[in-house]
């Protein structure tokens, strides 16, 4: 700790903090200074705090004029310490602002609120900066020994990963978000560099805000190399969001446990450039995860092997930060942040999440206007082409993000249908929903060797060999455009399991829209999406079936679009 001229002061705040650290984790109120700290009395004034809440985060202006707006109490707010708890509560000088959420999703028109804001902009009204600014330089003094501890036990995370995954090309997971932001500043801190690569996940679902605080993040920090990983394009001029649009047509908008999404817009980019840059080299990546940001994410490890990517190892140095916490570190480091958290939003993932909460879809509605409607629209006539009774009550009661599976949908891709075949023992006759294409074989070389000279031409005849005896494993007969595949098991160490992979991987050729699953998992890197098909290297593969076993039905849009039985 460094000496400051005050050794009371110090020797006060630090007994503070070995007290805070060794205890359940808790946010306190100071009346007399009017802040949140971390301890059961002021550093500042010394007098007695009382419990506020489990974590906070600061309600900057803008948000502040949109709470008065919504609760008609324009001019009552400004300059006043206002808080946000877990649960969207509200703490104005440290009390609880009581309203009803639900009730101003009821009775609040979005479009009302984006003109009231804009006529408060026009009017260029003080939003109350000046009071602000001196709230947070006083919650910044208050709880300086917190953030000296938070950083050095950040830094301590970065050194230890780095020394014990040498030989690794080190990487930042950067979001354009509060949390990657302080993993950013952390990492090159730690390491007294700014020569660490920098990956952005463009899902094409960012927030504007995003978009322009990557664009500002770069155009500072010249020295740091940036990348970005976008899903392939078939046009050049393909807006955001449009192939999100053209999926979810197909497979259905994600849902809370559906969330096919984020496999094929953000982790599957990323592995392919993670590929093409890394050659043989494996990568130690740092992200912002935090487990106090779901009961998912609390199971996290602060250092653990990417469950998502191949070779990487995924270190966060904040994993046990609070909300508090993070906004402790960006304030007091004077740190640029994504503009989205003035406006009130509470995380920046892409804007349409199923995950978001009520309250960020109506806060979307007002400043992504043009851009919820679309997806309110889209919405709506999804839940008519699934046989919805009321699809407005659907959507905008926000049902649609509990849907599951692929009920009112046509799934055909997802059925695998077969017969026993009647002339030999062990064979099977398959009825495709896909014609067979020179793709179907692709399919099987997780089994074996694909071999198209040993089979008799006239039947069509594929063999799959062993890898390593080059002995038949399987018979594929089929013609090119039929629908009918005929797999004959020459060998069955285990019938049922071969059985069960067979039709696996069936159900994923007949529904494969290239979603990027696959090669992200596969440890060889022996999968990859070439144009329009998938690709498999019978080099690099070895037939671990990991690119089966991984997603339930094999498939991660056969998961996504599986009905329920009896439906």
């Amino acid at each position: 700790m460094e000496y400051n001229g005050n050794v009371c002061e110090d020797l006060k705040l630090l007994k503070a903090e070995e007290k805070y650290l060794n205890s359940e984790q808790k946010v306190y109120w100071c009346e007399n200074c009017n802040i949140p700290t971390y301890y059961d009395f002021c550093p500042i004034c010394d007098g007695k705090t009382r419990y506020l809440c489990q974590d906070a985060r600061p309600v900057f202006p803008e948000e502040i004029l949109l709470l008065e707006i919504l609760l008609n109490i324009r001019g009552r707010l400004v300059g006043k310490s206002i808080w946000n708890a877990k649960g969207n509560r509200y703490y104005v000088n440290g009390k609880r602002l009581a309203f009803s959420v639900k009730n101003i999703l009821r009775e609040w028109d979005p479009k009302r609120v984006r003109v009231l804001l804009q006529q408060e902009k026009i009017k260029d009204l003080d939003l109350g900066y000046d009071e602000f600014n001196d709230m947070i330089n006083l919650f910044i003094k208050a709880n300086k020994e917190r953030l000296h501890k938070l950083e050095e036990d950040s830094f301590r995370c970065v050194k230890f990963a780095v020394d014990n995954y040498p030989n690794r090309i080190v990487m930042v997971s950067f979001s354009g978000g509060k949390d990657s932001t302080v993993v950013s500043s952390v990492v090159r801190r730690a390491l007294g560099t700014n020569n660490v690569l920098h990956v952005f996940g463009d899902t094409t679902l960012e927030f504007p805000a995003t978009k322009e605080y990557v664009k500002y993040f770069r155009k500072k920090n010249r020295r740091i190399p940036f990348l970005t990983a976008r899903v392939p394009s078939d046009k050049l001029d393909e807006e955001d969001g449009e192939k999100f649009l053209q999926l979810c047509n197909i497979i259905g908008p994600p849902s809370r446990i559906m969330r096919w999404c984020c496999t094929t817009f953000k982790t599957a980019p990323i592995s392919s450039l993670i590929d093409k840059f890394s050659g043989n080299k494996s990568i130690l990546t740092f992200y912002g995860i935090r487990s106090s940001e779901s009961v998912r994410r609390s199971k996290y490890k602060e250092i653990s092997i990417s469950p998502k990517i191949s070779k990487q190892i995924v270190a966060s140095p904040i994993m046990d930060w609070l909300d508090l916490d993070v906004w402790l570190y960006l304030l007091s480091n004077k740190e640029e942040f994504n503009d989205a958290y003035r406006q009130g939003f509470s995380r920046v993932g892409c804007w349409c999440c199923p995950s978001n909460s009520d309250w960020a879809y109506f806060l979307s509605q007002i400043y992504l206007d043009e851009k919820a409607d679309e997806w309110r629209d889209f919405l709506i006539d999804f839940a008519r082409r699934i046989g919805k009774p009321d699809p407005e009550v659907y959507v905008d009661s926000g049902n649609w993000k509990a849907r599951q599976g692929g009920d009112g949908m046509n799934v055909n891709f997802n059925n695998v249908k077969f017969e026993p075949c009647a002339n030999e023992e062990n064979a099977r006759n398959y009825f495709l929903s896909k014609p067979i294409s020179g793709q179907l074989y692709e399919y099987f070389k997780p089994f074996g060797i694909v071999n198209f000279s040993l089979g008799r031409k006239l039947l069509n005849e594929v063999y799959i060999l062993d890898r390593n005896t080059k002995e038949p494993l399987l018979i594929l007969q089929g013609r090119e455009g039929a629908s009918q595949l005929k797999v004959i098991i020459v060998r069955d160490y285990n019938l049922n399991l071969l059985l069960n992979r067979i039709d696996c991987q069936i159900r994923k050729y007949q529904a494969c829209i290239n979603c990027g699953g696959c090669p992200a998992i596969c440890k060889k890197k022996a999968i990859a999406i070439i144009g329009d098909h998938y690709k498999i290297d019978q080099k690099k593969c070895v037939g671990c079936m990991d690119c089966i076993a991984h997603y339930d039905r094999g498939c991660l849009v056969a998961k996504v679009t599986q009905v329920r039985s009896g439906s």
